[in-house]
């Protein structure tokens, strides 16, 4: 009997590590901010993106990301405003898909081997996206280091303006001012 009061605290010790090993890696301030971002709804915006790695030119940018109800429509380089044809910025062409990084860098999940030893974040006060991040896997391995810069975000209100036609008072918007002021004080 007392080999076995002396085992009970070895085994609630290994039930204990499983358990807190099994509970998830990624931080609560980013589910925080993930949350703050999902519910602002914002499915058309624009952002520049700047990628800080030791990679070639053309890869690092800054580029400016059109997104419309969700989905990429265009990437183009700032200094240049030609289009980005290829997928060089494919997996942060979003910024649900910055997060997506963020939670596989902390995983190890998706294009990270590994859990990373450093992760950097600063998130926007207001909207909850990742500003600035920086993303070390090992000090142990030379230039695999990574930071992303997201700056201008600039929240884009698609609507369609309707147009009546009368044949005796020609073409008439139905937009007033008033209208005007209440849409401009939705886009930011």
């Amino acid at each position: 009997m007392k080999r076995l009061s002396f085992l009970m605290p070895v085994f609630m010790f290994f039930i204990l590590l499983t358990v807190v090993s099994c509970t998830g890696s990624v931080p609560r301030e980013l589910t925080t901010n993930e949350n703050l971002w999902k519910d602002q709804e914002l499915r058309d915006y624009d952002f520049t993106l700047e990628r800080q790695c030791f990679c070639p030119e053309d890869w690092r940018g800054p580029v400016k990301i059109q997104v419309r109800d969700g989905i990429t429509v265009s990437i183009t380089y700032i200094s240049s405003g030609e289009p980005i044809t290829d997928n060089k910025f494919d997996n942060a062409s979003t910024i649900d898909k910055l997060f997506t990084i963020l939670e596989n860098a902390y995983e190890g999940k998706g294009d990270f081997e590994q859990k990373a030893d450093t992760i950097n974040v600063t998130y926007d006060s207001q909207m909850g996206y990742p500003v600035t991040f920086f993303i070390d896997v090992s000090p142990l391995i030379a230039d695999e280091e990574v930071g992303y810069m997201v700056t201008n975000l600039v929240a884009r209100q698609l609507f369609i303006q309707s147009i009546h036609y009368s044949f005796e008072t020609g073409p008439k918007s139905t937009l007033d001012n008033d209208s005007i002021m209440i849409l401009s004080n939705h886009i930011r």
